[in-house]
């Protein structure tokens, strides 16, 4: 694991000496990405660095690494987990190794196959190749994204970095918002890749790679998932016998390490399913982690216990005290992740990673899972408002209105009934390409435009929803969270909030076999009987105890407006109003009803849930933390 950062220049328009002094600008700001070394190459045209965090190969895997005659350079930010079978292969055909690591298997697969190595690849990972006989550069990113690779262009020069605060290092890249990206972010509190809230900067989407030479930029894609919703598959049996052995190799192929390795531990079935069957690869006890909250609402470590001791792991609890906001936790948040984050999952991420990292350099996760297997509220809405697509429009539109028109009269009490109600019913009156995004909206669009004073086309959003099957199926939801929700938000906390500690975590859920074999499962065999991941609960059911089917989905969760104390309030008062860094931006009466909604909302309240007025304010203030701690302006 490590970060990767450079600037390329075939044109030589910079003067190398400068070029290299603020790459080594970029790669010092991702010092705690790999803390263990770091390398460079600079020559006239290019200048490359990286960060490296030694997991595989700890006495001889720095990097850059080269070929035989140093004519194709090689940096790398991940792990290739199917290394050894390629390695296997170029030692039959000649490549001479020097080293035991990962990251020269690269290098001599390029030679190989060209820019087809990124197919020929199995892992998570950021790559740079460059050739200097061809004078090109070929920059990939894996398939599901699970390692940022950020890039800006101007005047022929090609600057990237695995993190966008180590790429502003780059005094070329101006620090202005990305207009078109804001409604993006308000909306669903993600912003769709290639685009980033930053002007001219952009993320290399997943599956994608930029090749580089002195006439310009070209991206290409080198993996698309074929969906065809599951044709080969017929019984709960096929799928259990397809499935398990590849989740079993998955696991075992992830568990490649030459330092201590452990897991995340949640109690929920996903991270109690990795772990139990790490524990069957490894005859010692493998170290197992787990946030335990002291409100027992919140708190899951009786459970994660029970899996711990079922498992026979050697178990870690942090202890983290009932919801407290601090200043100082906000501003580190902003700082490592780089950018406005909504989830605030990322606060016990970040804690459990920092305990974590005191004990292993290496932890699976379970992440992944709910995408692979229908997991989440989300896909059950889904098929819910499908369902109700079946009563006639105008009834549901009386519905609707009837509702709007009581939710407010003093003896109705059950307002968050109401709300649900009017929520299904407003959701099945939205065509069918646009629920993925509907469903999981923060803001709608009036709210959008009345923030910012305007109309704000969300047209863009039509290539991220559009159905890759051509028809509507639950498959459609659950690629558009896979393809294009799952690398700008889990992807991105997980990233960050473990390297914030030098801490590398894996996800053997995006197994890139597991995931093609996951596709084969027919639709009603994902969600059945109104039971999620039903066949991955099959194919643990003798793995683990039996509270773990139980436990209601949570993961290291407590809701934002828990977080609201006297101190969050005083910060938000500050961004919103008192030091706005865009003061005339937004709409003052929208951020006034924001900042009110935010902190007073009660659960009885029946326009708004609580969930959404609290994350509403906590995106507003994430947005202005960011641009007043990075310097972004506005134009």
């Amino acid at each position: 694991m490590c970060g990767i950062c450079g600037i390329v220049d075939f044109n030589e328009i910079q003067k190398q000496d400068a070029r290299l002094e603020i790459v080594q600008r970029m790669n010092a700001a991702m010092y705690h990405r790999g803390p263990d070394d770091d390398g460079f190459f600079s020559n006239e045209k290019v200048s490359i660095a990286m960060r490296r965090l030694a997991i595989i190969d700890l006495e001889s895997g720095q990097q850059p690494i080269y070929n035989e005659d140093k004519s194709v350079i090689v940096i790398c930010s991940g792990e290739i987990y199917n290394y050894r079978a390629l390695k296997e292969e170029l030692l039959e055909k000649g490549h001479v190794f020097t080293t035991e690591s990962d990251t020269e298997v690269i290098v001599h697969q390029y030679e190989e196959a060209g820019a087809d190595v990124f197919r020929d690849l199995k892992g998570m990972f950021s790559i740079c190749i460059y050739d200097l006989k061809k004078e090109k550069i070929l920059i990939g990113r894996d398939r599901f994204g699970e390692k940022p690779l950020y890039y800006h262009k101007k005047h022929h020069i090609l600057s990237f970095s695995s993190e966008i605060e180590s790429l502003l290092e780059h005094q070329w890249i101006q620090r202005k918002l990305n207009l078109e990206s804001l409604p993006y972010y308000f909306r669903t509190a993600t912003i769709p890749e290639p685009f980033t809230l930053i002007k001219n900067v952009q993320s290399l989407a997943p599956g994608h790679y930029l090749e580089i030479t002195k006439e310009g930029l070209l991206t290409k894609v080198y993996y698309r998932p074929e969906i065809n919703g599951g044709r080969h598959i017929r019984s709960e049996k096929e799928a259990v016998d397809f499935i398990k052995p590849r989740l079993e190799k998955a696991v075992h192929s992830q568990m490649a390490s030459d330092v201590p390795i452990g897991a995340f531990l949640t109690g929920g079935i996903d991270s109690s399913s990795i772990v139990a069957l790490m524990q069957k690869n490894q005859a010692t006890p493998i170290q197992t982690f787990n946030v335990k909250f002291e409100e027992e609402k919140f708190d899951e470590s009786v459970i994660a216990r029970k899996v711990a001791e079922y498992c026979g792991t050697d178990h870690h609890e942090m202890v983290i005290p009932n919801p407290t906001f601090t200043e100082q936790m906000f501003w580190e948040l902003i700082d490592h992740i780089g950018f406005p984050f909504r989830d605030s999952t990322a606060i016990s991420t970040y804690l459990l990673s920092r305990e974590v990292s005191s004990h292993v350099k290496v932890a699976l996760s379970g992440d992944g899972a709910d995408e692979l297997f229908g997991g989440y509220d989300i896909f059950k809405w889904y098929l819910k408002t499908l369902k109700s697509k079946n009563t006639p429009k105008g009834l549901r539109k009386l519905f609707k209105n009837s509702i709007q028109s009581v939710q407010d009269l003093p003896f109705l009490k059950d307002y968050a009934k109401l709300w649900e109600l009017k929520r299904e019913l407003n959701t099945s009156l939205v065509d069918k390409d646009e629920l993925p995004v509907t469903l999981s909206e923060i803001y709608n669009i009036a709210e959008i435009e009345e923030l910012m004073g305007g109309e704000s086309s969300y047209a863009l959003y039509r290539p991220f929803t559009s159905n890759p099957l051509n028809h509507q199926t639950l498959r459609h939801i659950m690629y558009y969270r896979m393809m294009h929700v799952l690398p700008v938000k889990m992807l991105v906390k997980l990233d960050r909030m473990s390297m914030a500690h030098s801490l590398e975590v894996r996800t053997p859920f995006l197994d890139l076999d597991l995931f093609e074999a996951s596709l084969e499962i027919p639709a009603d065999l994902l969600i059945k009987g109104g039971e999620s991941k039903y066949i991955l609960r099959s194919i643990m059911k003798d793995e683990l105890p039996e509270e773990v089917f139980n436990k209601k989905k949570s993961g290291f969760y407590i809701p934002m407006h828990r977080y609201i104390n006297k101190e969050f309030k005083a910060l938000a008062t500050d961004l919103l109003f008192d030091n706005n860094p865009w003061p005339n931006f937004f709409n003052r009466a929208t951020l006034i009803r924001i900042f009110e909604n935010g902190i007073h909302k009660k659960k009885s309240d029946a326009v708004q849930s609580v969930f959404q007025s609290s994350h509403q304010l906590w995106m507003m203030m994430q947005l202005l933390g960011w641009a007043r701690r990075f310097k972004i302006e506005v134009e």
